[in-house]
């Protein structure tokens, strides 16, 4: 019997230090980053198919798309705003595909990276931008980012749209709002 417990024990020693792993004591920023970014990759291999992490074995490569929108050092509060795509629930459709801002983030220093929701800038961004077709996303400051998306006119194939728009998105009483929206032109085919 005690050698069936001893057998056991690294097991039980490598499950029960396995979340340490995912807390970012006294880390800095940019390694809360890669943190965050592996725990959305991980997330994203279980609810879409197609993902952009599919491909890559290292995170490093997406760093450029992770956002610090809060960060409180003293609580070891974070907040990221990940852009990232995929085909969540994998239905394979034409218009399946799409690209997701997600919030990952944590809550003290003591808690792990959690994978928040995949719409980071909540619902009027969903209501007025087309997230199948963001080309780009910029941070200006921690209230404010521009946003390159295209829309369909009126005769548009389902995934070629003809109308790219730049937006601007800014955190106003703590919401996030569309507040302008600028023609940039029409998509060649």
């Amino acid at each position: 019997m005690l050698r069936k417990i001893l057998a056991c024990l690294p097991a039980v020693l490598l499950v029960a230090t396995a979340p340490i792993s995912s807390f970012a004591q006294s880390k800095t920023e940019s390694e809360e980053k890669i943190i965050a970014l592996t725990v959305l990759k991980k997330y994203s291999e279980t609810v879409s198919c197609g993902s952009s992490f599919e491909e890559e074995k290292s995170v490093r490569k997406f760093l450029k798309n992770v956002y610090t929108i809060e960060r409180d050092e003293e609580m070891g509060s974070a907040t990221y705003f990940i852009l990232w795509d995929g085909d969540i629930g994998c239905n394979g459709g034409s218009a399946t595909h799409s690209f997701m801002i997600s919030e990952v983030g944590r809550f003290t220093e003591s808690r792990p990276f959690l994978v928040l929701n995949n719409d980071a800038f909540g619902e009027d961004f969903s209501k007025n931008i087309n997230s199948r077709f963001i080309e780009k996303l910029q941070k200006i400051n921690n209230d404010k980012f521009l946003v390159v998306s295209s829309e369909h006119g009126e005769n548009d194939a389902n995934n070629f749209p003809s109308k790219k728009y730049q937006y601007t998105v800014d955190r106003i009483k703590f919401q996030w709002k569309v507040t302008s929206k600028k023609y940039l032109g029409k998509n060649i085919y």
